[in-house]
């Protein structure tokens, strides 16, 4: 367990806002989960790199943005699935791996690693993740090579965007009796066969990353997240090289790794990213709000 001070999980106020106790907690909940991927990263020899609201908060703040609630990092597709591959073997019972290579009901196509499934989170839990009493995670994101030659970027987009969306859609198409229709087309688009059984969302999910990984540095410039790509992101389009070192930055009471040209990362996703800046998070603040109300709900009924 990362050593903490006593002082670390008081609340204070940072940059005008206050951080609670309670999202100090959190925080180190956290950074446990991100002491354990660094230390399985570090073993397998993986590169890894802070990234989002992680990367600017370790820039700017030598930690946590002050109203940001979790931890993201980014690998690059080699690394990325060299990184799961340790993560199974590994095994550790402390940590739930949350990924579409070993859940077929993941209904997101990236990868998370959380303390625990639901709440309650069993006391024993709780004791090893720093008595934090919600399910907390980070989440681990790939950067993909798209390819020079644009019609071969242009037929990956679209064969991407039509999985992608059937995995995403899945609930509602199969719903509307059009599930079979969109099958075919998705088979007939990528060439491949789609098992009708239960695991048809995680055979998705899995597909489209396949398409995701179809080229290789060789082949490409430039990287991206695949799913934001497709959606129309210019900002999360990166040349290649920035992400090619990394070195270790101060965040809170540990280090993380971050690209060696962050500057120029940050610059394409936020501007002036030291200028600051509240309600930019993909999600309500704080995450937990919702556990929060149902544990106070079950405990209200004991």
């Amino acid at each position: 367990m990362i050593e903490l001070k006593e002082e670390f999980f008081k609340e204070e106020v940072r940059c005008g806002f206050t951080v609670s106790a309670e999202m100090k907690h959190v925080w180190a909940a956290e950074m446990k989960i991100l002491s354990y991927i660094i230390e399985v990263c570090n073993k397998y020899d993986i590169q890894y790199f802070a990234d989002f609201g992680t990367l600017l908060g370790a820039i700017r703040h030598d930690g946590f943005i002050p109203w940001d609630d979790d931890i993201d990092i980014s690998l690059k597709r080699a690394d990325y699935m060299k990184l799961l591959s340790a993560l199974k073997k590994e095994n550790n019972p402390d940590y739930i791996i949350n990924s579409c290579y070993f859940n077929n009901d993941r209904r997101k196509v990236f990868t998370s690693i959380s303390n625990y499934t639901e709440v309650p989170v069993p006391d024993n839990v709780q004791k090893k993740f720093y008595q934090c009493p919600y399910v907390v995670g980070m989440d681990i994101f790939v950067l993909d090579y798209v390819p020079r030659d644009e019609e071969m970027a242009s037929m990956q987009r679209a064969m991407y965007t039509a999985v992608y969306d059937l995995a995403h859609r899945l609930d509602e198409i199969t719903a509307n009796g059009q599930l079979e229709q969109y099958l075919h087309d998705v088979e007939d688009m990528c060439n491949v066969s789609i098992v009708r059984n239960n695991t048809i969302r995680g055979q998705l999910w899995r597909l489209a990353d396949r398409i995701a990984a179809m080229f290789t540095d060789e082949e490409s410039d430039k990287l991206v997240y695949m799913s934001e790509y497709v959606s129309g992101y210019p900002n999360l389009i990166y040349d290649k090289e920035w992400f090619a070192e990394s070195f270790d930055k101060k965040f809170e009471d540990m280090d993380i790794a971050v690209p060696r040209e962050y500057d120029k990362v940050l610059t394409q996703g936020y501007g002036n990213y030291m200028e600051m800046k509240r309600n930019t998070a993909a999600h309500e603040y704080p995450f937990f709000k919702n556990q929060k109300a149902f544990l106070e709900e079950l405990n209200g009924r004991r």
